[in-house]
């Protein structure tokens, strides 16, 4: 049991889940941070994860209740020009509602690491960077993800 924080758990959970969700789709590459160099056209990073904490009820095992923020990035190209623009919008905002509606209906513990999971906010570039512009189209969705916990002290 950690004591001190569940960000890890959960950030480690919430990609786990979305491997699983997409482990049939070779289209997808889920990342546990930075991508890297070799990337494919649909990825889903797990980003910057965040925490605050405050006291939780009085009592012995002096618990505190967590809020955790976990950013999550689809980043979706296609070759072409501006009819692929929708095709990414529609690519991304799809793959999010899947990992949104597996953690609001049907894991909304994420594995256990926390009480409640819901998306918070998303917000999407809107267009093709650009320096982009050449190659393709490319839509990045950054998606926040907000689960709230117990921690509390063993005996």
């Amino acid at each position: 049991m950690v004591e001190a924080t569940q960000a890890l758990a959960f950030k480690e959970a919430m990609f786990n889940i979305a491997v699983g969700l997409w482990a049939a789709d070779t289209t997808v590459q889920v990342a546990f941070g930075h991508p890297g160099q070799t990337m494919m056209n649909d990825i889903v990073s797990f980003g910057e994860l965040g925490s605050s904490q405050v006291p939780g009820p009085m009592g012995g095992q002096r618990s505190r209740d967590e809020t955790l923020t976990l950013t999550v990035i689809f980043s979706i190209f296609r070759g072409g020009g501006a009819d692929q623009e929708i095709v990414t919008a529609r690519r991304g905002y799809a793959l999010l509602g899947q990992l949104e509606n597996y953690v609001r209906k049907t894991d909304t513990t994420v594995t256990g690491t926390v009480r409640s999971c819901f998306l918070a906010s998303h917000a999407s570039d809107g267009s093709t960077d650009p320096d982009v512009l050449a190659a393709g189209r490319l839509t990045t969705i950054a998606a926040q993800f907000v689960a709230v916990t117990r921690i509390t002290t063993g005996s």
